[in-house]
């Protein structure tokens, strides 16, 4: 009995620290899940009008308007904390659009975004001599990632057997084992 308890109290405290890595609200998320794939929605945005999707990509474009700002977006897939992801595969683009400012040098082009909205409608833009249908999303929530920092190359002592370098007595991993 008390290792069930135990194990329920581990399970809830996993569950809760997940849910607190999610950049989007639990209210947009549990909205979103009933939403249509992009593809489908992007087929059509006016059918899906007013649905509640959470997406995410890459920053293509920001346009400050009179009263609010679009963000044209390269749309990717998301990971489980919702953060783009895939950064070299897309199903289409989308605009963001917010109600208020958002300055364009913080929300540059290449910078990851996640977005919680409703679909709004769709817009047609130029990509190169190409209309494109981009479906609009009002954001509810959004979330700018910070930029990924490469980590440095590493040099492999050949006389060093120790993480992180592959060779060494030990040639399976981790090495201690």
């Amino acid at each position: 009995m008390a290792v069930t308890r135990a194990i329920g109290v581990i399970l809830l405290a996993v569950v809760a620290s997940l849910a607190a890595c999610a950049p989007m609200s639990q209210e947009i998320r549990r909205e979103a899940q009933a939403s249509a794939p992009f593809a489908e929605i992007r087929k059509d945005p006016e059918k899906f009008k007013g649905a509640v999707v959470v997406w995410g990509g890459v920053i293509i474009e920001t346009v400050n308007r009179q009263d609010s700002t679009a963000i044209r977006v390269l749309q990717t897939a998301l990971d489980f904390q919702g953060r783009p992801t895939d950064l070299d595969r897309s199903e289409g683009r989308f605009i963001v659009v917010v109600d208020r400012f958002l300055d364009p040098d913080i929300f540059k082009k290449g910078r990851e975004l996640t977005v919680g909205g409703e679909i709004a409608g769709s817009e047609t833009h130029p990509v190169g001599e190409v209309l494109f249908v981009h479906p609009v999303v009002r954001a509810r929530e959004l979330k700018l990632w910070e930029q990924r920092v490469p980590s440095p190359p590493h040099f492999c002592d050949p006389w060093f057997w120790g993480p992180p370098c592959p060779w060494g007595p030990w040639r399976r991993h981790p090495y201690w084992w």
